[in-house]
């Protein structure tokens, strides 16, 4: 193994490494957050586009829309499966879909780590499992959530009216 003799090599050498696995990481996220809209396409389809190409998404009374760079927008190819969000209609801070008996929630920051890096602001997809010990699965994070450190969240349903899991 050949060593670095002077520190400004050493310090240059820590420093492209660095970058290196920065950029890693971020091609890695990219590519999960890929996956993850995919996921969403499939499951929870819009009528027009992909959530790939989503800028925002924004309540419009009862119905989610999706706004695309070009200034176009698209609802869900099924509507109802919009059901509540946290925040405000304009700009939401969560979104929760339901398919069948499952849910996803879809935690919108354009401050945080994955949003920031997100066209749409999407910071996590969080998947309900069907484990009865009542557990939610980031699809970014791989990372299971336990049902107590959701408990503090508090929804909106389309209607107006408090929504509770």
């Amino acid at each position: 193994m050949t060593t670095l003799a002077n520190p400004l090599q050493q310090e240059l050498h820590i420093q492209q490494q660095i970058q290196l696995i920065t950029e890693l990481n971020q091609q890695h996220v990219r590519q999960v957050m890929d996956y993850s809209k995919g996921f969403l396409d499939k499951t929870f389809p819009l009528a027009r586009g992909s959530h790939k190409d989503v800028a925002s998404y924004v309540v419009y009374y009862q119905q989610l829309l999706a706004f695309f760079h070009d200034g176009s927008t698209s609802g869900l190819k099924e509507p109802a499966q919009f059901i509540a969000l946290i925040g405000h209609r304009e700009s939401p801070e969560a979104l929760l879909l339901q398919n069948e008996e499952r849910h996803v929630e879809l935690i919108l920051n354009r401050r945080g780590l994955q949003g920031s890096q997100d066209p749409a602001g999407i910071d996590d997809i969080q998947l309900q499992t069907t484990t009865p010990d009542c557990n939610w699965f980031s699809l970014i994070s791989g990372r299971q959530i336990s049902c107590r450190s959701r408990a503090e969240k508090s929804f909106t349903a389309k209607d107006g009216q408090p929504f509770q899991l």
